[in-house]
């Protein structure tokens, strides 16, 4: 049993040490007296950890940044005027990953990590709440802290130039902007929108000049390269780099204007609503570019709608899905759940109570039957060889297009 105790206080003082030693280099500007803190490389370190909070997986070099954050910014508190600021604090997300890491110690406490981990977390948690508390002590509207992020969205931030507008009849969202016109070379727009950019909603991607409408339609953005956002429906791997998406409905919504972009690379978004393992958990993300490999369409006899089928390959020489994947962050599911309380208060205030509940009965039974989607989906694979639900056989009568 001695030697059991001996192991453990000569693993915590290794640890202790580790993090002593620990620079804080890649969070500051400079090594000066007085850290200058990076808050862009704060925010990365931020959203990384939360990540792998949400994933149970706090190992890896970023948790040693954290330790080594965690010991600077108690150091830095001890200063007569402290250099994180509120600013700083709400910009990096620095008060929700304190309040996540705490969160997350108290599910683990009989989790079976290594002993090193162990020490490292209690550590970390330790000192979490330590910071935590001299916060909230120094900023007594730490509190509101949400409250002033609502703020920013609106004012500058992800709902910028874009207002809500009751009257609208449209199903995905009732937003609203302004046109923009600066058109700019192919080259331009390509450094322009990089796979992994995110958007609140559709209309802030209009805003942005992506796409050219808020519908869900392939359009010319204001730089001239066709992009097609999938919202809905649904979609499947048939092979590597290729999927398969599916839609019904109407004759106008077959998107026949994709026939003549058949063999050449679109812009490629796919929304939150979309059954996909390839769509974000919220909003809507640009995932690069994709050449049209096949496009059909046919009426299904029985439910008397149309079927839409689309064969898109991922163009090569991209950022890698695996991390694309990651986007939407922490940081950026944080604004969508502002995003959502603030459609919900507009609906409420503009539209009364009863739309309201109408509206948020949506939003379950939307989240609920993308639930149940990805539940069938990961049960069919678990039957399949390659691990990929198959779509089954080909219809017949399809109206069939290729390069």
């Amino acid at each position: 049993m001695a030697a059991v105790v001996c192991r453990l206080v000569d693993g915590l003082h290794h640890l202790e040490c580790a993090i002593t030693d620990q620079s804080s280099e890649s969070l500051t500007s400079d090594e000066s007296a007085e850290p200058n803190w990076n808050q862009t490389k704060l925010l990365d370190l931020s959203d990384s950890i939360r990540a792998g909070l949400r994933d149970g997986d706090i190992s890896g070099r970023d948790s040693e940044k954290l330790s080594s954050f965690l010991e600077a910014a108690l150091k830095d508190e001890e200063r007569k005027y402290p250099t994180l600021d509120f600013d700083m604090i709400e910009y990096a997300r620095l008060d929700k990953l304190l309040a996540e890491l705490i969160q997350f110690g108290e599910i683990i406490k009989t989790s079976g990590l290594t002993p090193e981990l162990m020490l490292r977390l209690r550590v970390d948690i330790s000192q979490a709440k330590n910071l935590r508390g001299i916060w909230r002590r120094r900023f007594m509207n730490i509190f509101m802290m949400d409250q002033y992020r609502c703020a920013i969205l609106i004012q500058g931030g992800r709902l910028k130039d874009v207002s809500f507008n009751s009257s609208l009849d449209y199903d995905l969202g009732k937003w609203q902007t302004k046109k923009v016109t600066c058109p700019v070379s192919e080259v331009e727009a390509n450094l322009e929108f990089e796979p992994g950019h995110w958007w609140l909603n559709i209309t802030c991607a209009e805003r942005d000049g992506i796409v050219n409408s808020s519908l869900e339609t392939p359009t010319k953005g204001v730089y001239g390269f066709t992009a097609l956002p999938l919202l809905t429906g649904s979609e499947e791997f048939i092979h590597h780099n290729t999927v398969k998406y599916v839609r019904e409905g109407r004759t106008s919504d077959m998107l026949t204007g994709l026939i003549s972009q058949v063999g050449r690379k679109i812009r490629i978004l796919r929304g939150y609503r979309l059954k996909s393992i390839l769509g974000p958990e919220a909003g809507l993300r640009y995932d690069g570019l994709y050449t049209i490999r096949q496009y059909g369409f046919k009426l299904d006899s029985n439910t008397n709608k149309y079927r839409l089928e689309l064969t898109l390959e991922r163009a090569t020489d991209q950022r890698s899905f695996e991390d694309i994947c990651k986007v939407p962050k922490p940081s950026q599911l944080d604004d969508w759940a502002l995003y959502e309380k603030l459609e919900g208060d507009k609906v409420k205030l503009l539209q009364g109570e009863s739309s309201y509940l109408e509206w948020k009965l949506e939003r379950q039974e939307e989240r609920v039957d993308r639930e149940e989607w990805q539940r069938a989906r990961l049960f069919r694979a678990s039957f399949s060889p390659s691990g990929v639900a198959s779509l089954g056989e080909q219809p017949d009568r399809r109206i069939t297009f290729r390069p």
